[in-house]
């Protein structure tokens, strides 16, 4: 399968990479610094696209015969800086896929993007009022955007929890329609986020849904 990986010098975009590569992928990384994908991952199965977020022309080209684009674009908008990255980037990337003939999207947001009862208290009382409170409002709008705006697009939204940078744990990831799920632990290693967003490739089980995830304990 040939898909587009936006995010991809990230830490969730690298893992996203390289399983892609090891499944037998052909992968284009569309990336503001070339030069840093170059150093991350190099495989005769990747190609590396310069892009201008901001510009839906720059991502047309790459995405023409792409079966998939796949989004871990994150932002580190702080309590005080307001964050408009994923309304601003679902837009042109939407708008690029339309143009490019491209109709399959999994992209992550977060646990807590949406209030919801049970929702662990330290998102809601804590993380969402304070420090994620501008990133999880604006993931929570291009959730939004998504469902009344991309109905023609065959849309995954992944939600995790908190991100950890340890190996895959091994253990069966958990899904839930909604903004948690229950009894797992309140992060997941990267891999295994990567592995579960590749794995929507194979299956129209998550097809036009937001689905949280977490890794048995």
């Amino acid at each position: 399968m040939k898909i587009a990986v936006l995010g991809a010098t990230g830490p969730t975009g690298q893992e996203v990479v390289k399983q892609a590569l090891e499944q037998g992928h052909t992968v284009t990384a569309l990336v503001r610094d070339p030069d840093k994908m170059a150093s991350q991952v190099q495989h005769d199965n990747l190609q590396i696209q310069k892009v201008d977020l901001s510009k839906e022309e720059d991502l047309v080209g790459p995405m023409k015969g792409v079966d998939a684009v796949l989004s871990s674009l994150g932002s580190r908008a702080g309590i005080w800086t307001p964050c408009s990255l994923y309304t601003d980037s679902i837009v042109t990337i939407t708008g690029a896929m339309r143009k490019g003939g491209v109709n399959r999207l999994i992209c992550v947001t977060s646990w807590g993007s949406k209030d919801e009862p049970g929702l662990p208290w330290i998102i809601s009382w804590f993380l969402k009022p304070t420090f994620l409170r501008n990133i999880l409002a604006n993931m929570g709008e291009m959730e939004d955007y998504m469902q009344e705006k991309c109905t023609d697009i065959n849309y995954t939204v992944v939600r995790p929890p908190g991100l950890s940078n340890q190996p895959s744990c091994g253990k069966d990831v958990r899904t839930r329609e909604g903004q948690f799920v229950e009894d797992v632990p309140g992060r997941i290693p990267r891999a295994d986020l990567a592995k579960f967003m590749l794995s929507c490739l194979s299956t129209d089980k998550y097809d036009r849904k937001m689905v949280a995830v977490g890794v048995e304990k």
